[in-house]
């Protein structure tokens, strides 16, 4: 059974957000790098980079596979593991995460809402301290580790649970509204926690 299959089908983005559509637009448009590390190696040895490439997302799949196996039950880990296959192979479609080709806990992204996720949760560094070449003065790219980049994944997929998936649904679309929702998840959660603190503060001082 594939994974649309066994997500519910109720994925209904249907509030438009002029804003956000515009912010994504910009993003998209900045330059993209003259110094990718994966075609410069791949010029000298395609076969050596394409190695490469395949042993960091194997890497990254043993963490994730890892991570489930302990935090998930039976039942949930063959639909969670699908899913994030499924969030990997819609990014790396677009080559919108991709690893370094030296350090092996390394990975970069350039996707919009991945970005922003990853701010929220304080993890990735926009000066690229292991992209040298590439100055990043528009901040198209964030650098990420391995573990972050997971924790990220592990994000979106658990939304992606609770929205669901409709077969006719643009797949980028569906990401990009799944991180979008993780990232309000979030939000909410520290809003929560804020007014707890404040309650707490006010009938201590009482």
């Amino acid at each position: 059974m594939s994974l649309l299959q066994l997500l519910p089908k109720r994925w209904f983005p249907n509030a438009y957000n002029p804003a956000l559509s515009k912010a994504r637009k910009k993003h998209n448009s900045l330059p993209k790098s003259e110094h990718d590390k994966f075609f410069y190696l791949a010029h000298i040895n395609y076969q050596q980079a394409r190695n490469i490439a395949q042993q960091r997302y194997t890497n990254m799949a043993q963490i994730l596979r890892a991570i489930i196996k302990e935090h998930y039950t039976l039942a949930e880990q063959n639909q969670v593991n699908e899913i994030i296959i499924f969030l990997i192979d819609i990014l790396a479609s677009k080559a919108n995460i991709f690893p370094d080709m030296e350090y092996a806990n390394i990975w970069y992204t350039d996707h919009y809402d991945l970005i922003e996720l990853a701010k929220n949760m304080g993890v990735g560094d926009a000066t690229l301290p292991h992209w040298s070449k590439e100055l990043n003065l528009h901040h198209r790219y964030l650098e990420i580790t391995a573990s972050d980049l997971v924790r990220i994944l592990l994000e979106i997929a658990e939304e992606a649970l609770l929205e669901g998936y409709q077969s006719d649904a643009d797949v980028e679309g569906w990401f990009s509204y799944n991180a979008r929702e993780a990232l309000k998840t979030r939000k909410r959660i520290a809003r929560h926690r804020q007014k707890q603190s404040e309650s707490w503060f006010i009938a201590y001082r009482n």
